[in-house]
This record gives structure tokens, C-alpha cells and sequence, in this order.
């Protein structure tokens, strides 16, 4: 009996501990996502310079090969210093009729810098002169627009 008596002691134990621990880090969870939140709320917000650019592949153009060489080169130009951010896009696929569609052909690619200078320098990187030929001939027409934030 008195065997018994510690075995359901100890099992009561180890459930009270379990859930007082696993309560505690659920509670750690909550406060860990709402410091996060906090944190990034009051994060500022880094200056810098965007680009826009659209590039309209040719009809005889192979897309996946243009995707495959532009996705190729990102890597090394998000690598560059004063890239903050480089993306290819394209029409996302919604269901919705009210945004305009561009279509297969059309790309964008969107990006952030730290500055001109930054920009400049990235255009004359060895990879982006070696890239630059190669999707060219793909292309029909191309944009390229240097923006800034309103404030």
C-alpha cells in the first residue's frame, strides 16, 4: 500500500511540474512574439534610394531560361555592400480581376540601395557586366527608374 501511495505521489508530482513547465514556456512564447513585435515596430526603417525596373521579354524569348539567369545573379548582388534589397517579380497568380495584368513576359525587378553611389558601384560589378549580355537579347524593352521615399 504504501508502495502505491508513492507511485501515484510521484506521478502527480511529475504532471504538476510538466504542466507548470510547459505553462511557462507558453508564457515565454507570448512574450518572446510580443518583444519581437516591439522590437520591430521601433526598428527604424534604414534611407536609401530604390529601383524599378521592367524588362518585357521578346515572343521568342525562353522564359525559364531568363528567370533561371536572372535568379542566377541575385545572390552576388544581394551579397554587394549597400544592397538592401534585390527581388525579380512577376504578375502574382490571384484570382482577383481588379489588378492590372502584365502578363508572362513582363518582369520587374525591385530594389533598395543605400545610396547612388552604392547603386553606381553595382552596376559596374563583374558579375552584373557579365549578366547584363547574356538576358539583353531576351529582352524587348526595358525601364529603369531611381526613386526615393517621400517624407
Amino acid at each position: 500500500m504504501k508502495r502505491n501511495f508513492l507511485q501515484v505521489f510521484r506521478s502527480l508530482v511529475t504532471i504538476v511540474v510538466v504542466g507548470t513547465m510547459a505553462a511557462m514556456i507558453f508564457s515565454l512564447r507570448g512574450e518572446l512574439a510580443q518583444a519581437k513585435a516591439r522590437l520591430n515596430a521601433a526598428k527604424p526603417e534604414k534611407d536609401g534610394i530604390y529601383v524599378l525596373c521592367r524588362f518585357d521579354l521578346k515572343a521568342d524569348a525562353d522564359i525559364s531560361a531568363y528567370t533561371s539567369k536572372t535568379l542566377g545573379v541575385i545572390p552576388a548582388v544581394r551579397a554587394e555592400n549597400g544592397c538592401q534589397m534585390y527581388a525579380l517579380l512577376k504578375d502574382a497568380d490571384t484570382s482577383w480581376d481588379k489588378p492590372m495584368k502584365f502578363g508572362e513576359r513582363t518582369f520587374w525587378m525591385i530594389e533598395k540601395w543605400d545610396s547612388v553611389e552604392a547603386l553606381k558601384a553595382h552596376l559596374e560589378t563583374p558579375h552584373m557586366k557579365a549578366f547584363g549580355p547574356t538576358v539583353a537579347p531576351m529582352r524587348t524593352s526595358g525601364t529603369f527608374h531611381v526613386l526615393e521615399e517621400v517624407r
